[in-house]
């Protein structure tokens, strides 16, 4: 079965999924809640006040972070821009806080770590322990998410430090939530490693702080569960079906009902192991119902894949066939929306590294304003000097002159190296671009070979649907791929083609696309992966070329010929 992480965010619990809650209440608390955004939105356009405007975007982002998070997003850097123009530390630090837990809900790892860095560094300078342990829960969560398991671990047991050093009682519960949190997670690592009663150990901890909260509390239900599924995958099982109804138990108290789907599905799993197929039918079952009454596809998906495989052990083909069916298709909506989350997260990812290259280049217009606002000083004190000590100043203007030469030299060279750099790494980009487009349409192709050549094998039913699979594939593959990369080709290299033609105008189209392969420095064999020739005949076409273009007894190579066009 697959396994999922249970990722929490402390501290995103404590102040965001407060202010959520209220949200998803009555339609008064509802109206009261678009008052305050409203009431927010205009604060943020009509005050000159920097201060004000950052902590109202500030609590529009938190406002956002789950039922919005890119809007969320959004307002939290508005905020982290404005509080680095004031340079304030405390103000850019908690900007970094709301923009990594925006990141976080996008999928934006990487980009979540490091804002959640920023403000680790400042909590740290203030000795804030409860700030600390809770930003490095916050840290190792994203990192379970991203499964690197040592980096969260040491997260983790620095946040358990951080809480063993603070005197606490059973009054704090910010403390004990944080410490079961950490445990929990804890025994996520030490599970996944295969670590089981290492994992086992850290639940029990989780369980017993947990505990001590309100007995309908989340934690404790999912510590449980964790708990009981751990049991499972050692064979302990009796000590799993405890844990597991205990954990159920905690969910129908709170009428969590996707938490309840997934303790009937985890019983479901239990029941396997211990062969009992019926009772193990009759929880996956359960767990089906309430799934499809809350929307969860998740959750189908995974149950769906454990009745196909439980019917399959027993050998009802039929059944075992229908759930088959129902995984694939949940899947193939999951995988739909996946795809549209990943597209979204690279646009956001595009956003955010345009947005860094604004503030890079703003920075630098920056710093050349005072540059020259100096330089203007300098020339004015020379100016000045000029009036009482002709020959020094003289001497003063040729060395300014100098200098601003050298500078002038040093701009036009670094410019040129950077168009240089732009114009490689879009050459790069056409390559791969055109190597994509190929890959896919013969990947495409394969897939309609495999389905064409096997349909008949399919049932007379699934026939009109395999055509229309077929038939959408068809319509994926892109028929003009070179037509697409000369265009593409000629955005970058507009005189290219151009020059080559008044030079050698007896050029085949084969042999005018060579050229622009050569023209990116490419070298034969992935000229000949990209268009499905040998690299033989590559090296013949490259010879004939040669000779076409006279230079069979020059000294100058073909790249180079092709590159000075």
């Amino acid at each position: 079965m697959k396994q999922r992480f249970f990722i929490l965010l402390f501290w995103q619990m404590l102040f965001i999924l407060m202010p959520v809650c209220l949200l998803s209440g009555n339609e008064t608390d509802r109206n009261s809640s678009d008052r305050t955004v409203d009431s927010l939105i205009r604060i943020l356009e009509s005050t000159n006040n920097d201060s004000i405007k950052i902590q109202a975007a500030l609590n529009l982002a938190m406002k956002y972070t789950l039922s919005e998070p890119q809007k969320s997003l959004a307002y939290a850097e508005s905020a982290l821009n404005l509080a680095k123009v004031k340079k304030d530390f405390r103000l850019i630090a908690l900007a970094s806080y709301h923009t990594g837990l925006a990141c976080f809900s996008m999928g934006l790892l990487e980009q979540a770590v490091t804002h959640f860095y920023t403000y680790y560094d400042y909590v740290e300078e203030m000795n804030d322990t409860d700030a600390i342990a809770g930003t490095l829960i916050n840290i190792s969560s994203v990192r379970l998410q991203m499964k690197q398991f040592e980096k969260a671990e040491e997260a983790l047991l620095t946040g358990l430090d951080f809480f063993s050093r603070k005197q606490t009682d059973k009054s704090d519960t910010i403390a004990i939530a944080g410490l079961a949190t950490i445990y929990n997670n804890l025994g996520i690592v030490s599970k996944e490693r295969g670590a089981f009663d290492k994992a086992i150990e850290y639940y029990h901890k989780g369980i017993e702080k947990a505990s001590t909260l309100s007995s309908s509390h989340h934690l404790l239900a999912n510590l449980f569960n964790n708990l009981g599924m751990a049991y499972t995958l050692s064979g302990q099982l009796q000590l799993a079906f405890d844990a597991l109804n205990n954990a159920l138990e905690l969910r129908l108290q709170r009428n969590d009902q996707a938490g309840i789907a997934a303790s009937f599905r985890n019983l479901g799993v239990y029941y396997e192991k211990v062969n009992d197929k019926k009772k193990a039918a009759e929880n996956y079952y359960k767990a089906i119902q309430i799934a499809r009454e809350i929307g969860s596809k998740t959750l189908l998906e995974g149950i769906y894949e454990n009745v196909f495989e439980l019917y399959q052990k027993i050998g009802n083909s039929d059944s075992a066939l229908k759930y088959h069916i129902l995984h694939k298709e949940q899947l193939d909506l999951i995988n739909s929306e996946e795809t549209t989350k990943v597209l979204t997260r690279m646009e956001l990812t595009l956003h955010y590294e345009q947005q860094e290259k604004l503030r890079t280049a703003e920075q630098k217009r920056k710093e050349q304003r005072y540059f020259f606002i100096s330089l203007l000083f300098t020339l004015v004190a020379v100016i000045a000097l000029l009036l009482y000590i002709l020959t020094q100043a003289r001497l003063r203007r040729l060395r300014l002159e100098k200098t601003n030469s050298e500078l002038a030299n040093k701009n036009l060279q670094l410019l040129k190296e950077r168009l240089e750099s732009e114009l490689e790494l879009k050459n790069k980009e056409l390559a791969t671009n055109v190597m994509y487009q190929i890959k896919k349409n013969e990947i495409v192709e394969e897939i309609v070979h495999k389905l064409l050549t096997h349909s008949p094998q399919f049932r007379k039913e699934n026939q009109e649907l395999i055509k229309s699979i077929i038939h959408d594939l068809e319509k994926t593959v892109d028929e003009n791929v070179w037509g697409e990369f000369e265009l593409r080709f000629q955005h970058v290299h507009n005189e290219f083609y151009t020059k080559l033609q008044e030079k050698n105008p007896d050029l085949s189209p084969n042999e005018r696309r060579l050229c622009a392969f050569l023209k990116l420095n490419m070298t034969t064999k992935e000229i000949a992966s990209i268009t499905g020739q040998s690299q033989r005949s590559i090296e013949v076409a490259r010879t004939r070329l040669r000779k076409k273009l006279q230079l069979t007894n020059s000294e100058q190579g073909l790249i180079e010929y092709l590159s000075s066009i």
